[in-house]
């Protein structure tokens, strides 16, 4: 149960959440969805206070911000994905607290690593094949009248770009969140570690695979959706560094030194 001390932190970082969530958003067309800066008070919550907060803040304040905004259609499944997201950046955070393991860090940095490298190759050889058989696929036409193409030459133009984008994008997330690492591993708290750092990528895939399942039953198929993803890794990648930069400025504080016993 939570101590009253946690209420008011889970209600201010709830606010919080909701603010940056709501106030500066940008549209994606392709699901009816948008991104925004939430995840970064998401990531901050859960880091500073526990799984619990990060739980409470990532889920009701990312779900209230689609009820008043518009995107009430999303609520549900945000609350559920955006909780699941706090709670698992909380459960690495927590783990940090205590003593370190370098076998901790390599299993972390190693499933993190396995993880993301399946969803990359699944996701680009999906594609792959989409354009391969585009002439017969299933999806042609209505990829056609979502995209307002007249042909298939400018179909397959557009997945090509689309799939080398999106393959850029998941090869470079892994290597800038290491070099991360790297350049804050001179600092003494736990936090910065590439373990923790990678954890809270896994936390942000996870958002996005949750996503990429419900923008599949809010548009009627499975190809629109993955349009997304590169726009929800840019949103919770962004989300990190600033919560780690916040984080980086807050080190030296009653705050911070307080979350960390």
């Amino acid at each position: 149960m939570l101590k009253t001390k946690d209420v008011a932190i889970s209600g201010i970082m709830i606010a919080l959440v909701f603010v940056l969530t709501f106030a500066i958003k940008v549209p994606v067309p392709f699901t009816r969805g948008y991104v925004h800066l939430g995840d970064s008070m998401i990531f901050i919550s859960a880091i500073l206070f526990g799984r619990r907060v990060g739980a409470l803040a990532g889920g009701l304040g990312s779900a209230l911000a689609d009820l008043v905004g518009g995107y009430a259609y999303w609520a549900i499944p945000t609350l559920i994905i955006k909780s699941v997201m706090g709670a698992l950046v909380g459960w690495i955070s927590d783990s940090y607290r205590n003593k370190y393991s370098g076998k901790k860090e390599l299993t972390i940095f190693l499933s993190s690593i396995g993880i993301w490298l399946a969803f990359s190759l699944t996701l680009s050889l999906f594609l792959k094949n989409l354009i391969e058989n585009l002439a017969t696929s299933p999806f042609t036409n209505n990829l056609m009248n979502e995209l307002g193409y007249e042909n298939i030459e400018e179909l397959e133009n557009f997945l090509l770009n689309a799939r080398g984008l999106i393959n850029i994008i998941l090869l470079a997330i892994p290597i800038a969140i290491i070099l991360i690492s790297l350049f804050l591993r001179g600092k003494d708290s736990k936090i910065f570690r590439l373990g923790n750092l990678m954890g809270s990528m896994i936390a942000g895939l996870w958002m996005v695979i949750g996503y990429f399942f419900t923008g599949r039953i809010i548009v009627g198929n499975w190809v629109m959706p993955i349009f997304e993803v590169p726009w929800n890794v840019l949103q919770f990648t962004v989300g990190i560094l600033v919560a780690y930069i916040v984080l980086f400025g807050l080190q030296k504080t009653k705050l911070f030194e307080n979350s960390q016993k």
